[in-house]
């Protein structure tokens, strides 16, 4: 690598990671965990490894990041090898799939993940077939082999009807498809409560209290029993920030948030 271009392709894989320019300029000590990670995934993408692991690489990533480092890593010339739970990441990247099945087998397909999943469901329809046609031969000659008594030419045929039987099994009979354990959760009936469950009325906020220095203004929004929302944008545009007004973490600097009586609000304690 050319020592000159160092500057640039750092600032470059940086500021697809969501790094402003003065965000460049911070030490990483200063930095919350969240991008300290995105500095190290830069980094990675920087030395540019003949073989590069990434871990759930998207996990501290915005959506813009995503898709900028999807774009990157689609025309990376090393190899790479991820873990990754978000199916559209792994659909745009990768053209290889290693299967790690319940029972610790790793097994291989070409293709994205898509492909994976129509070529697995494939494979499992003609595993299924071919298990049952087995088992029913194998119950067929056993059957015969029961019901040959003791009449020497049956007992001939069936000792080479159980000949037929061990020669399978010596080459491995056909296993039967397992479905792997589907995940199933039941929630708790919750009654009713009456729009809107939550609303922002003409709500202004800034950290300082400053009215000139506000995040955002003048937000109006409501959310109901049936809403299932999700809040995109940048970096620094506010949207941590928002959850921490609906949890009464903060308050608005102008405005009002209107909450039901009844509502019952829950944050996972982590890092949003």
């Amino acid at each position: 690598m050319d020592p000159a271009t160092f500057e640039t392709r750092a600032c470059t894989l940086l500021s697809g990671l969501g790094f402003s320019t003065l965000q460049m300029q911070k030490k990483t000590r200063d930095m919350s965990g969240g991008w300290r990670m995105r500095v190290a995934l830069a980094r990675a993408l920087f030395i540019k490894p003949t073989l590069l692991l990434l871990d759930e690489p998207t996990n501290h990533l915005d959506l813009e990041a995503t898709v900028w480092l999807e774009e990157y890593l689609k025309t990376y010339d090393r190899i790479l090898v991820m873990v990754s739970h978000s199916q559209d990441f792994l659909n745009g990247v990768c053209t290889n799939m290693m299967h790690l099945t319940h029972k610790r087998k790793l097994v291989y397909y070409g293709g994205n993940y898509d492909m994976f999943v129509k070529t697995k469901q494939e494979n499992e329809v003609n595993q299924a077939k071919a298990y049952a046609k087995q088992q029913e031969e194998i119950a067929h000659i056993k059957k015969f082999i029961a019901s040959a008594g003791t009449y020497a030419n049956l007992v001939r045929q069936a000792k080479s009807k159980q000949k037929i039987i061990d020669k399978m099994e010596a080459a491995g009979l056909i296993e039967k498809v397992e479905q792997e354990a589907a995940f199933k959760f039941s929630f708790t009936d919750v009654p009713k409560l009456p729009p809107p469950v939550m609303a922002f009325q003409d709500v202004s906020f800034a950290y300082d209290g400053n009215p000139d220095h506000c995040l955002y203004r003048n937000l109006e929004l409501a959310v109901d029993m049936d809403s299932r929302v999700a809040l995109v944008g940048p970096n620094g545009a506010g949207k941590s920030t928002l959850l921490k007004l609906m949890d009464n973490e903060l308050v608005p600097t102008e405005g009002r948030i209107q909450k039901h009586t009844s509502l019952k609000l829950e944050v996972p304690r982590g890092r949003y």
